[in-house]
């Protein structure tokens, strides 16, 4: 059982590929060094192993995948839609996307 922390979107493209994984989870995390404080974590499991990459946001999107961000009164966010539509671009076919993006009230 390995973690593979990826830096590359192409990377985590490759490793995807090469594991024919048909889901993809995703999370949208609170980055207090960006602008705004928002990245984007998305992994898979391939047999044993767990593969994840990490984006941050340059400008209105994130900055290796080119999602973009959306924000309203109530802060940043990426639409699930937007991570399925950019996933079936690049891969060339449909992948499930879950969002397990966790919501903390204290």
């Amino acid at each position: 059982m390995t973690l593979h922390r990826l830096r590359s979107w192409e990377e985590f493209k490759q490793a995807l590929v090469r594991c024919r994984a048909d889901c993809v989870f995703f999370a949208v995390e609170d980055y207090p060094l960006g602008h705004p404080p928002i990245s984007l974590r998305l992994l898979f499991a391939c047999g044993r192993d767990t593969y994840v990459f990490n984006d941050f946001v340059r400008g209105d999107r994130m900055a290796q995948t080119g999602i973009p961000i959306r924000a309203d009164e109530g802060g940043a966010y990426v639409l699930k839609e937007d991570v399925e539509a950019f996933l079936e671009r690049e891969l060339g076919r449909p992948v499930e996307v879950v969002d397990f993006t966790m919501t903390t009230f204290l």
